[in-house]
C-alpha cells in the first residue's frame, strides 16, 4: 500500500500519480491529508521510536533528508489513525541502506569531505574542482554522481571508454564543447510543459508559446549533436547508445508536427524585445487569418515607434534610441552629455542615470498601449493555433525525458574529458586493493599555484594504514586525496595520478569533523564516539573507512587506549567479518610502532620535503613515505615562526626535552622488564 497526499488524487491527478498507476497498476493507494507529510514531526517520531544506540547515527545519515522524515511521519500517523497500532518508546530498530548500485555516503561525510558546496563559498569542493559541464542537466547529474558514486563495474568502465573516445577525437570534443552550452534547461522545460494551469492568464499563454519554441530548439539540437558522431569509430558502447537516443525516430515526427504550425527558421532569442517579436511571429502565415492581420498591425505600430523616436531625435538634434523594457514597453534613451542643463518639456518620466537619460512622451505611451493590446490578441490566437501541437508533445513527453538524460550524461563525459586537458590524469583499473602511484589531490591540483606533492598509496600488503606526521603536515589532506580519487574513479572519471588500481567500495565511512553540537548537547568527544560506534557496527569488506586523529578530544591516555582498541578491531577483524580498507591518522607517537607489530598494518609518515615554498618562510611541503614519525619539536618550531615570544619558546623547549627524557626512561624500563 502506497500512502500519498490527498492532493495527488483529488481533482486532476498529478502527472506523477498518473504515471505510477499506469506503470505499476497492482499497487494499492491510500490518501492522507497533506499536513501529515511533515518533516519536523517525522524527526520527532524517529527520536521517539528508534533504539537510543542507533539514533545519533540515523540523524547523521538522515541530515537534510526532509522527504524521508515527512514520509515517516505519514506512515506512523496511518498506523495509529487507521490501523490502531502504537509502538513503545525506543523499541524499533531502524537502518538505512543505499540505492542499488551506488556507494553509501552519509550527508555528514558530504560536509566533512567538502564533496559539494555553494559555488559562492570560499572553500572549494570536489564538485567545483572537476565540474566542467556546460548544461544545467549535466551539472545536476555530476553532483548526484559525486554524492552517490556507482558500484557497477560495467557502468564505470563504459564511461571511462566514452571519455577515451572523446579525447581521441579532438574535433568532436571542441564541437560538443561549443554546442552543449546552447541547450536550455530541458528538465525545466519539461516541468513547464506538463503543468496544466487551472485558469488561463496572459503570462501562461506566453509561457505555452515559449515552451513549444523551446521543444523545437531541443529536438533540433539533439539531431545536430547526433550528426557529429557520424562516421566515427568508437570503442565505447555508451556513446552509440546516447546517439541512438538523440536519433529517436519520434524526434523527427514531433518536429514535423511542430513545423506544420511553427516557422522552421524561428530560433531562440535572448533579448526581451526579440523574444516578444519571435513569439508574435512564431506561427506560420495562413494558419489563422485573424492572426495574420494582428501581426501586420504589430509590425506597423512597431515601425511607428521607430519613426517617432527618429522624429524626436531630429527635432532636438541629439541621438535618441528606442529601448524596450518588458514591464513598460518602449522608452527613449540618450547620453547624459547630450543634454544641457534642462530636458525638453515634452519628455516625461525623466530618469537621469550615470551615463544616460531615459524618458518617454504621450505619443510613445499611446503606441505602447496599442502594442500591448495587439500582443495580447496575437498571443491568444497563437496559443489557440498551437494547442494541438502541445497535446502531441505531452503525449510524447518521454522523448524529452530521454533526450535530457542522454545529453546530461554526454555533458558529464565531455566534462571528464575536459578535466584531462587541464590536469594529467589516467584511466584507473580495478582490483581487490588500492595501489596509486604518484596520486595528487584533485582540488589542490586545480586551485593551487604551487606544485602539488604527489603521494603513492598501497593496500596490497595490508588493509589497515596508520598515518603519522607533524601538525599541518597534510595527514587529513592525504586521506581526502585517497577518497577523492576513489570517488572520481567510481563515477567514471580519469584520476590525477601516474597510475591507479582501485577497489570498488559500496560504503564510505568518514570521521573527520571535530566540532561539538550545542543544539544536541553533544561534546566533541561524544560525537566522535557516536560516529566511530556507528562505523564499527556497519563496516564490511567492501567499506572504505577514513578516521582522522581518533581520541584527540579527550584525555591523552584514554584517547590513546580507545584509538589502539579501535585500530586492533579493524586490523584483526576477529568478529567474523572480513576486513575493511581503513586509513587512520594519529598524533600519538607511540601508537604506530605498536600497530606495526601486526601483519595487517602499514605505517605511513608524512615528512617535510625540506622545501620552503613561501617568501615568509611559513609554508612547507610534505610527502608520504613508509615508516613512523620520529621525535621532533616541529610544533615548537612552527610556533616560533609564528611570532611566539622568545621566553615562551625557550620554556616550551625545556619542558618538551623533559617529557622526551621521561618517555625514554620509561621505554627502557619496559624493555628491560620484558
Amino acid at each position: 500500500t502506497v500512502l500519498v497526499p490527498a492532493t495527488m488524487i483529488a481533482g486532476n491527478k498529478s502527472k506523477a500519480m498518473l504515471n505510477i498507476q499506469r506503470y505499476l497498476p497492482w499497487l494499492k493507494f491510500r490518501s492522507i491529508e497533506r499536513r501529515w507529510f511533515n518533516d519536523k514531526d517525522g524527526m520527532l517520531v524517529l527520536r521517539e521510536i528508534s533504539l537510543p544506540s542507533q539514533l545519533p547515527h540515523l540523524e547523521r545519515i538522515l541530515r537534510s533528508k526532509q522527504y524521508a522524515y515527512a514520509a515517516l511521519n505519514a506512515m506512523f500517523h496511518h498506523f495509529e489513525a487507521e490501523l490502531c497500532m502504537s509502538f513503545a518508546k525506543s523499541s524499533i530498530s531502524v537502518r538505512c541502506t543505499q540505492m542499488a548500485g551506488t556507494m553509501l555516503i552519509d550527508p555528514g561525510a558530504w560536509r566533512d569531505l567538502s564533496l559539494d558546496s555553494d559555488k559562492n563559498a570560499s572553500e572549494w569542493s570536489l564538485c567545483q574542482a572537476i565540474d566542467h559541464t556546460r548544461t544545467k542537466m549535466g551539472g545536476r547529474l555530476l553532483r548526484a554522481n559525486i554524492l552517490q558514486p556507482s558500484t557497477d563495474l560495467s557502468t564505470i568502465c563504459a564511461r571511462q571508454f566514452a571519455v577515451a573516445d572523446i579525447l581521441d577525437n579532438e574535433e568532436l570534443f571542441f564541437f560538443l564543447s561549443a554546442n552543449l552550452p546552447t541547450l536550455p534547461d530541458i528538465d525545466a522545460a519539461i516541468t513547464s510543459m506538463v503543468r496544466q494551469p487551472v485558469a488561463t492568464t496572459a503570462k501562461q499563454i506566453s509561457t505555452a508559446i515559449n515552451n513549444v519554441l523551446l521543444v523545437k530548439h531541443i529536438l533540433q539540437a539533439a539531431g545536430h549533436l547526433a550528426a557529429a558522431f557520424s562516421g566515427l569509430s568508437l570503442r565505447s558502447a555508451l556513446l552509440p547508445e546516447i546517439v541512438a537516443i538523440l536519433n529517436d525516430p519520434r524526434i523527427a515526427e514531433l518536429l514535423d508536427h511542430i513545423h506544420a504550425v511553427i516557422r522552421e527558421n524561428i530560433t531562440l532569442e535572448k533579448s526581451a524585445q526579440m523574444t516578444r517579436s519571435q513569439r508574435c511571429h512564431a506561427v506560420k502565415d495562413g494558419v489563422d487569418g485573424f492572426l495574420d492581420v494582428s501581426r501586420a498591425i504589430f509590425d506597423r505600430v512597431t515601425q511607428e515607434v521607430v519613426d517617432l523616436v527618429e522624429q524626436y531625435s531630429n527635432e532636438v538634434q541629439i541621438p535618441i534610441r528606442a529601448v524596450y523594457k518588458p514591464t513598460a514597453g518602449y522608452i527613449m534613451a540618450a547620453k547624459r552629455e547630450s543634454f544641457d542643463d534642462t530636458v525638453p518639456e515634452e519628455f516625461l518620466n525623466v530618469v537621469v542615470k550615470k551615463s544616460q537619460v531615459t524618458f518617454t512622451t504621450f505619443d510613445l505611451i499611446k503606441l505602447n498601449n496599442r502594442l500591448a493590446s495587439v500582443v495580447t490578441e496575437i498571443n491568444l490566437l497563437s496559443e489557440k493555433a498551437i494547442q494541438g501541437v502541445i497535446s502531441i508533445i505531452r503525449e510524447n513527453i518521454v522523448v524529452l525525458y530521454r533526450i535530457s538524460e542522454a545529453i546530461a550524461l554526454l555533458d558529464v563525459i565531455v566534462s571528464f574529458a575536459h578535466h584531462c586537458t587541464i590536469s594529467e590524469c589516467v584511466m584507473p583499473k580495478f582490483s581487490d586493493c588500492i595501489h596509486i602511484d604518484d596520486g595528487r589531490h584533485p582540488i589542490l591540483d586545480v586551485m593551487s599555484s604551487d606544485t602539488v606533492v604527489a603521494n603513492s598509496v598501497s593496500t596490497v600488503n595490508a588493509t589497515f594504514t596508520v598515518v603519522s606526521g607533524p601538525n599541518m603536515g597534510g595527514k587529513s589532506t592525504y586521506l581526502r586525496q585517497i577518497v577523492y580519487i576513489v570517488i572520481m574513479a567510481q563515477i567514471g572519471s580519469y584520476v590525477p595520478a601516474k597510475s591507479a588500481t582501485l577497489k570498488i567500495f559500496d560504503k564510505l565511512f568518514v570521521r573527520m569533523n571535530n566540532s561539538d553540537n550545542l543544539a544536541a548537547n553533544e561534546s566533541t568527544f561524544l560525537r566522535e564516539m557516536h560516529d566511530v560506534a556507528y562505523i564499527l557496527h556497519n563496516y564490511d569488506q567492501h567499506s572504505l573507512v577514513m578516521i582522522d586523529e581518533l581520541g584527540r578530544s579527550t584525555a591523552t591516555e584514554e584517547g590513546k587506549a580507545i584509538c589502539r582498541a579501535v585500530c586492533e578491531e579493524f586490523i584483526e577483524a576477529d568478529n567474523g567479518r572480513s576486513k575493511a580498507t581503513v586509513f587512520l591518522t594519529t598524533h600519538f607517537l607511540d601508537l604506530p610502532p605498536l600497530l606495526g607489530e601486526h601483519k595487517g598494518c602499514t605505517r605511513v609518515v608524512l615528512s617535510s620535503t625540506g622545501e620552503d615554498q613561501s617568501a615568509d618562510g611559513q609554508h612547507w611541503q610534505f610527502k608520504a613515505t613508509l615508516g613512523v614519525q620520529t621525535e621532533s619539536l616541529y610544533g615548537i618550531d612552527l610556533a616560533e615562526r609564528m611570532g611566539m615570544p622568545a621566553d615562551v619558546i625557550a620554556t616550551a623547549r625545556m619542558v618538551a626535552s623533559e617529557f622526551q627524557a621521561r618517555r625514554q626512561i620509561k621505554s627502557a624500563g619496559s624493555n628491560t622488564h620484558n
